[in-house]
C-alpha cells in the first residue's frame, strides 16, 4: 500500500513535465536505413568547449563505417556557438558531422524545466527521428574515447548480439535490480528502426511502475527497453582504459546551475568538469577552482558562477578523478601538461593514501607524468 502511494506521488510530480512534452517530438517509421551506424552527441549550449572537445576527440576514432555524427544541441541551430562551428569544420575531413536544434517550442519547454531527464530524452528523441541508420550510438558528453576503435567495436558488438539494445554496462539505480537485465545509456547501441516502429518518443521518457511490490524509476531510455522481449538486450562490457567517463557529470552541472543542489555533502564527479571545458578552449574554470581545490579544510568551490560542495566526495574518488584526468592527458599529449598538474593538486592532497597514479601496476595502471 505504502509503495502504491509512493506511486501515485511520483506521477503526480512529474504530471507537469508529462502534460508539457507529451506531443513535443514525433517520428515516422524508418525507410531504407543507411548501412553503417550513426554517433548521437546530447550537447548543451552553456558547456558549448565540452561538445567541441568531444567532437574533437571523436575525430580521432577510426570509424570507417560511421555514416555520421549528429550534435544535438538544446537550442536552435542558428544559436550554436562558433566554438562549435569551428570543430565542425576542422574534423570535417575525418567524419560527417550534421547539427541538430531545438525547435522554438522545445526549446521554451527544455529551459523551463531546466532538468537534466528533458534534457537527454528530448535530444536523444529528436536524434533517434533523425538517424538514418538502425545503428545509433548513444555518446554522452562527459565521455571521452580513448581507444580509437571504440566505436567500431560497439557497433559489430550490436552486429553479434543482434538485440535491439546492446550497452557496455548494466542499470543498477532507482531500484533497477542486475536480475531486470536492463543496460546503461551511456555508449549504448540501439536500433532506431525498432523504436520508431514500436515506440512513440514519450514512451522514453521517464516513468514510474511497481515490480515485485517495489517502486522503480524507469530512466529515460529504460522503459522500452522493459517493455521488448528480455532477448532485445544485450550487455558488452569495454576495457576501462577505452574511455575517459566521470558518469553524471552533465546532469549534476544542471542541478548545480539551476540551484536544484549544492552537492554539500554528496560524492560526485563535478570537479572533472573545468578540465573537460579546458580541453575545448574555455581555461576559466580550471583557473579558478584549481587553487580553491588546493585549499585543505575548503568544504565549497566557487566555480560556474556558483558555490558547489566537495566536502562529501571520498579519498578513494579524488583518486579516480586524477587517474582519468591524467589517462585522458597521456593519451592526447603523451604527458601530463604543467597547467593540469598544478590544479591536480587538491586531488592529489585529498586522495591521501588512497592515490592510485602511479603506484598500481598492470594494464589499467597511470603513470605519474
Amino acid at each position: 500500500m505504502m509503495n502504491l502511494l509512493r506511486l501515485q506521488s511520483r506521477r503526480l510530480k512529474w504530471l507537469p513535465i508529462n502534460m508539457s512534452v507529451r506531443n513535443l517530438v514525433s517520428w515516422e517509421p524508418m525507410g531504407e536505413p543507411l548501412p553503417g551506424y550513426t554517433v548521437v552527441l546530447a550537447c548543451m549550449k552553456r558547456l558549448a568547449p565540452l561538445a567541441a572537445a568531444n567532437l574533437r576527440l571523436c575525430a580521432r576514432q577510426d570509424c570507417p563505417r560511421m555514416s555520421e555524427m549528429i550534435l544535438v544541441f538544446d537550442c536552435p541551430v542558428g544559436d550554436v556557438p562558433a566554438g562549435v562551428l569551428d570543430a565542425v569544420r576542422e574534423v570535417a575531413p575525418s567524419i560527417k558531422v550534421r547539427l541538430v536544434g531545438y525547435g522554438e517550442r522545445q526549446d521554451e519547454v527544455a529551459r523551463r524545466f531546466n532538468w537534466g531527464w528533458v534534457y537527454s530524452w528530448l535530444s536523444w528523441s529528436l536524434a533517434i527521428g533523425q538517424t538514418r541508420t538502425r545503428a545509433m550510438i548513444i555518446h554522452d558528453l562527459d565521455a571521452m574515447p580513448i581507444y580509437p576503435g571504440l566505436f567500431e567495436r560497439l557497433y559489430d558488438n550490436w552486429l553479434e548480439e543482434g538485440a535491439e539494445f546492446c550497452g557496455i554496462c548494466p542499470y543498477q539505480r532507482n531500484f533497477v535490480t542486475k536480475e531486470m537485465a536492463l543496460v546503461a545509456t551511456y555508449e549504448m547501441t540501439l536500433d532506431a528502426a525498432y523504436l520508431r516502429e514500436k515506440f512513440r518518443p514519450f514512451d522514453l521518457l521517464n516513468k514510474f511502475r511497481l515490480v515485485d511490490g517495489r517502486l522503480v524509476n524507469f530512466d529515460t531510455l529504460l522503459n522500452p527497453q522493459w517493455l521488448s522481449p528480455r532477448r532485445s538486450r544485450a550487455e558488452r562490457p569495454i576495457d576501462e582504459t577505452w574511455l575517459v567517463h566521470p558518469s553524471l557529470v552533465i546532469g549534476n552541472y544542471i542541478d548545480l546551475v539551476s540551484r536544484r543542489k549544492n552537492f554539500l555533502g554528496v560524492d560526485h564527479s563535478l570537479p572533472v568538469l573545468p578540465y573537460f571545458l579546458y580541453l575545448g578552449g574555455d581555461g576559466d574554470s580550471l583557473a579558478a577552482a584549481g587553487p580553491q581545490l588546493a585549499v585543505p579544510w575548503a568544504r565549497s568551490v566557487t566555480v560556474f558562477g556558483h558555490e558547489m560542495g566537495i566536502d562529501g566526495i571520498v579519498p578513494e574518488h579524488w583518486a579516480w578523478m586524477e587517474k582519468q584526468i591524467r589517462r585522458l592527458e597521456q593519451a592526447l599529449f603523451g604527458e601530463t601538461r604543467p597547467e593540469v598538474k598544478d590544479y591536480l593538486r587538491g586531488f592529489i592532497s585529498r586522495a591521501g593514501e588512497h592515490r592510485t597514479v602511479g603506484v598500481e601496476t598492470g594494464a589499467t595502471a597511470v603513470a605519474d607524468r
